[in-house]
C-alpha cells in the first residue's frame, strides 16, 4: 500500500507531551476498491503538540473494518531544534492509497474507544498521532466513508 504525508503548516508557541489531532475533512465520501482511480483516501487533520516533538513521529490511521488495518505514516521534522519544548500547531494531509475491499470484522479497540459504530457498506478511519518520544495522543475519526462492493 502506497501512502503519503504532507505537512501543510506549523506555527510555534507550553508543554503537554501528547499531541492531539482533529479531523477536518476526508475525501472522497465513497471509495471503490475495484477502481484504482477511486480507492485512495485523503484526510486533512489539524494537530497541536505542547512540546514540539511531533516531527519524526508517526500518524497511525486505523481502518475500523478490522483489527490490524493500520497505516503508519512517518511525520518528517516539523519544528526546528530551537522550537522543541514549545507548543506547535498545524495541519497534516494524510494519504491512504489503495483501500481494499473486505468484509467488516470485529471493531478494533482503538475505534471502539473513540465511539465508532460501523454502518453496512461503510467504514470509518481513525487517526492517532505519536510524537518522537512515543507519546500517543487522543485520536479522532472521519465520518463514515462508503465502500463500494
Amino acid at each position: 500500500m502506497r501512502s503519503a504525508l504532507l505537512i501543510v503548516f506549523a506555527t510555534a508557541c507550553s508543554s503537554d507531551p501528547a499531541p492531539t489531532v482533529e479531523i477536518v475533512s476526508a475525501s472522497p465520501e465513497a471509495l471503490n476498491p475495484a477502481d484504482d482511480l477511486a480507492d485512495d483516501l485523503r484526510i486533512v487533520a489539524t494537530y497541536e503538540d505542547g512540546d514540539g516533538d511531533l516531527g519524526e513521529g508517526t500518524a497511525r490511521v486505523h481502518d475500523c473494518r478490522a483489527d490490524g488495518l493500520v497505516t503508519e505514516l512517518e511525520i518528517p521534522a516539523i519544528a526546528g531544534p530551537d522550537m522543541i519544548g514549545s507548543k506547535i500547531t498545524g495541519s497534516l494531509e494524510l494519504a491512504i492509497n489503495d483501500v481494499g475491499a473486505l468484509t467488516a470484522a470485529a471493531l478494533p479497540t482503538t475505534c471502539a474507544d473513540l465511539g465508532v459504530t460501523l454502518e453496512a457498506g461503510a467504514t470509518v478511519f481513525c487517526v492517532e498521532l505519536v510524537d518522537a518520544a512515543g507519546n500517543v495522543g487522543p485520536g479522532d475519526c472521519t465520518k463514515p466513508i462508503t465502500i463500494s462492493p
